[in-house]
């Protein structure tokens, strides 16, 4: 090295700074010719590929297939700094849902290896009044098609009815229609399997129905059609296990399903014999609801099923023996539902669910005694609905929950009598259901409720 720094030093400056950047490889330069431009790649980390390949792409190409359990990936293509790079997903994993986390960027004279993919199963839960059980189902995240899982269905009680997960996706909650009760389960994140909690059920009042829970996953709420009432339990985050809170249950007319706004801080009850909603203040530490200062909002006859919509302006109920659904406004600040300037929208005949896509463009309504979903796009303005050019969709026979996956891309309705769910494929662009491939699953007896994670 001593005999090197004395030729540098020994021939001029130009010819000796191109000779040392060679002889160090601290960059790679052209001294009057050849050599090359560096390259950097792309890859990340994975986390939850427990099962199946995904496909991944590099700027619409490039496709990388990374096998199950793999905790890492590396475009096989390099890149120049300067160029940019935009990873998405080509094709998901049977049975799971990955989302990629600092996909999109410019490569900085450096390896990119900060991107992330995270891969969760998509699941769906079905209750069964008629043997107390919840079936249990893989979703396609491709084709959308429900898929027994290995273990099938669980024992719950005598008549499950209503079904909640919280937010993580790591605790479901079943109540029972005749033991009055609520089953606790924990969900296993790679199988989907339901598992009993160490304490397995905590009492509720008379006919407990449906089960919400608050957009935090601190507080569940359980309408008791047979007691008039709500009871409001705490949940433990780390263990799932529900407590009473310190006043276990609120009054209310004859409660049938509760929606909590996004930013959980009201909740509405629907009293199918009183034609009312009832309102509430959530307080945000307790749990525990106060009726608002104006504490009902009339409805038109015996509503049932009510949501919200995701921004949290409006909100949306069903009345079975007016074949209608009521609208409303939600006041920010006091909760106060409004009727909208046109208060009603016509559906089919005895509706009884309601729910909104993800992105709050669209809402769909089982009609029960006519056998299809009403299909209507939401003014997101006004509120207002309007129906779909292609206004309804056949189901099986008398339909009742209905629910969206989370990516808003599929619709899956229990159809009571025929014991099966009926599966649909959402367009984007119209918010008109098509049956899938598949239409329907055999369920068992009796299905009330599906939700899905």
């Amino acid at each position: 090295m001593q005999l090197f720094t004395k030729l540098l030093s020994s021939i001029n400056h130009p010819i000796r700074s191109c000779l040392f950047a060679l002889a160090s490889a601290v960059m790679l330069v052209s001294c009057g010719g050849g050599g090359g431009t560096p390259t950097y790649t792309v890859g990340g980390t994975v986390s939850g590929l427990t099962s199946g390949s995904l496909v991944l792409k590099n700027n619409g190409g490039d496709d990388l297939i990374i096998s199950a359990n793999s905790t890492s990936f590396t475009f096989a293509n390099a890149q120049v700094s300067g160029a940019t790079y935009s990873v998405t997903i080509g094709t998901q994993p049977i049975g799971l849902t990955c989302s990629v986390s600092n996909g999109i960027g410019t490569v900085a004279s450096a390896n990119v290896s900060n991107i992330t993919v995270t891969c969760k199963g998509q699941y769906a839960y079905v209750t069964s009044a008629d043997n107390g059980t919840v079936s249990m189902y893989a979703i396609n995240a491709s084709t959308g098609i429900l898929t027994a899982l290995s273990t099938p269905t669980i024992a719950t009680g005598v008549a499950s009815a209503g079904i909640t997960i919280n937010p993580g996706g790591t605790f479901a909650y079943v109540t029972d229609l005749v033991r009055s009760n609520v089953s606790m389960y924990a969900i296993n994140a790679s199988t989907g399997i339901l598992t009993a909690l160490s304490t397995p059920k905590i009492d509720a009042g008379m006919g407990a129905n449906l089960i919400t829970m608050h957009p935090a996953g601190t507080f569940a709420y359980v309408t008791n059609t047979n007691f008039n009432t709500l009871s409001m339990f705490a949940i433990n985050a780390s263990t799932g296990i529900l407590t009473a809170l310190s006043t276990p249950t609120i009054a209310t007319g004859t409660p049938v399903e509760i929606a909590i706004n996004p930013a959980g801080t009201f909740a509405y009850v629907t009293n199918q014999a009183s034609n009312t909603v009832s309102m509430f203040a959530i307080n945000a530490t307790s749990g525990q609801l106060t009726a608002l200062s104006t504490p009902t909002v009339a409805t038109e006859t015996s509503p049932a099923g009510i949501t919200i919509n995701p921004a949290g302006t409006f909100a949306y109920v069903t009345n079975q023996a007016s074949n209608t659904v009521s609208m409303f406004a939600i006041n920010a600040t006091t909760g106060q539902l409004t009727a909208l300037s046109t208060p009603t929208v016509a559906t089919g005949n005895s509706p009884a669910g309601i729910t909104i896509n993800p992105a709050g463009t669209f809402a769909y309504v089982t009609n029960q005694a006519s056998n299809t979903v009403s299909m209507f796009a939401i003014n997101a303005t006004t509120g207002q609905l309007t129906a779909l050019s292609i206004p309804t969709v056949a189901t099986g026979n008398s339909p009742g929950s209905i629910t969206i996956n989370p990516s808003g891309t599929f619709a899956y309705v229990v159809n009571f009598d025929d014991g099966t769910v009926s599966m649909y494929l959402i367009n984007a662009s119209t918010g008109i259901l098509t049956a899938l491939s598949t239409p329907t699953i055999a369920i068992g007896r009796q299905p009330v409720v599906i939700t899905v994670k």
